[in-house]
């Protein structure tokens, strides 16, 4: 009997402290979450609702008027062409280039190679203000502002270090026996790496495109320094670009944002699976 009521002692303690973190879990997410409810509600207010009522979580009624008006006067789908314009290829890019040096410095023996490494590592502490200045005179230098390479190239310097450490850390744990194997069958180091490694890495990649894409798609600052003309602004200038225009219209202007939000959440919805397992995969090797 004591032994069975032990038991049932620590059952009933273990499901408490179980309820006890879902419900802080629960109380942490709906904390978060809160701005992407007021952003989601402001979006749908009535248009004749000039303000939302209890910090923005109560409004009126439920309209889309605030979504045809931003289609039709803010040229939507051209600002969400030019996001995607710069944002695919630098998630590609960073994809290409982290992977190949990541592979390097995870396989291959050479000079400084771990000092090489922790240079990229010291370059992750820099933030992106304190370079907005350099690369504008780097752009301007090229002629590249108001152009996509102008933001496609510093974002994807930006990304690769970060790629590299999610990546190399993955190669790193990669079994010695299988790379030696496919070196006696003939494949070299080009083919060990685009035929073995990266078919088998995709949890690392998926983390290394949903960052990337989120980097990019988001970015302001560079955006804002480097398009001038409205013609090949990124989607997320345009709360800016229209502000004038929006300023005593909340409701269009958080339907833009809602707007610039879903992309991301798409992109992470459909590889949401894979994230877990390759941050875990590029935190505890090395």
């Amino acid at each position: 009997m004591r032994v069975r009521k032990q038991e049932q002692r620590r059952f009933t303690r273990r499901h408490a402290a179980k309820a006890l973190a879902f419900v802080f879990v629960s109380v942490l997410a709906l904390v978060w979450l809160v701005p992407i409810i007021m952003m989601l509600v402001v979006s749908f207010m009535p248009p004749d609702q000039r303000a939302p009522r209890f910090g923005g979580l109560l409004i009126s009624g439920v309209s889309w008027r605030n979504y045809v008006t931003v289609f039709e006067d803010a040229e939507i789908m051209k600002h969400f062409i030019n996001s995607a314009a710069v944002t695919i290829p630098s998630v590609v890019l960073v994809v290409l280039i982290s992977s190949l040096a990541a592979f390097a410095l995870a396989r291959l023996k050479f000079l400084a190679r771990d000092i090489w490494f922790y240079l990229l590592i010291m370059t992750l502490m820099l933030p992106i203000p304190t370079l907005v200045v350099p690369i504008f005179q780097i752009n301007k230098a090229l002629g590249l502002n108001d152009s996509y390479l102008g933001l496609i190239l510093p974002y994807t310097a930006l990304g690769v270090p970060f790629a590299i450490v999610i990546l190399r850390s993955f190669f790193a744990g990669f079994p010695i026996e299988i790379e030696e194997a496919a070196r006696l069958d003939g494949c070299t180091r080009f083919g060990i790496y685009w035929r073995i490694m990266m078919p088998v890495s995709w949890p690392a990649v998926a983390v290394v495109i949903i960052w990337q894409f989120m980097t990019s798609w988001n970015e302001f600052i560079l955006a804002l320094v480097t398009m001038n003309s409205v013609d090949v602004k990124p989607l997320t200038l345009v709360p800016l670009v229209y502000s004038g225009q929006f300023m005593m219209r909340p409701g269009p202007m958080f339907a833009i944002l809602t707007l610039i939000t879903l992309p991301v959440i798409v992109v992470y919805y459909l590889m949401q699976r894979f994230m877990v397992s390759g941050l875990t995969a590029g935190a505890v090797r090395g």
